[in-house]
């Protein structure tokens, strides 16, 4: 199918990533239970706002990842607790258009960037592992310290509510204005 985000495959397909000596049989064992599937991976790396009028982005929609930093469901998660601040703030003193555009550019100025930097670092993950990165190519010496040495601090220990808090001085900001 054209289009489908999945696509079935052989055992046999399936088995051939896993010829290694070093598997252990008990997972080749496993595997023979499955029924398998390739998953398609959806990356979109650049978007230039997750709002435009009255209609406003979050999660995939807004910024689809691929998975090698186990971090695009979390976005999206921190993406509903910005926004629903934001709205919540809204509710309480909507005074028409602008300021519903206030509130989404609030939001869009805080989420973006954040959801953005880990879409790029989710592709320089995947260029890694696939050993195709621009310096480390297939060098395990220069790859595994960049995958260490507190590459995900800035994404795993965010205080997401200093992002609402700055989401909500900015609307309020510019609902001043």
């Amino acid at each position: 199918m054209k289009d489908a985000v999945t696509e079935q495959v052989t055992f046999e397909a399936m088995m051939a990533d896993f010829e290694a000596p070093g598997i252990d049989d008990r997972l080749r064992r496993l595997l023979s239970k499955a029924k398998p599937i390739r998953w398609g991976l959806f990356h979109h790396l650049h978007t230039s706002t997750y709002y435009r009028g009255r209609v406003v982005l979050s999660g995939d929609s807004a910024h689809a990842s691929l998975p090698f930093q186990a971090a695009g469901a979390a976005q999206g998660v921190e993406d509903a607790v910005v926004l629903s601040n934001v709205l919540a703030e809204l509710a309480k003193s909507y005074k028409g258009d602008a300021s519903v555009e206030a509130a989404f550019s609030a939001y869009d100025s805080v989420r973006r960037p954040r959801a953005q930097k880990q879409l790029e670092q989710s592709a320089e993950v995947a260029r890694m592992l696939f050993f195709q990165h621009e310096e480390a190519g297939s060098d395990m010496t220069k790859i595994l310290p960049m995958l260490q040495d507190g590459r995900f601090d800035w994404l795993w220990s965010h205080d997401i509510k200093e992002d609402v808090h700055t989401a909500l001085a900015s609307m309020r900001s510019q609902n001043a204005e």
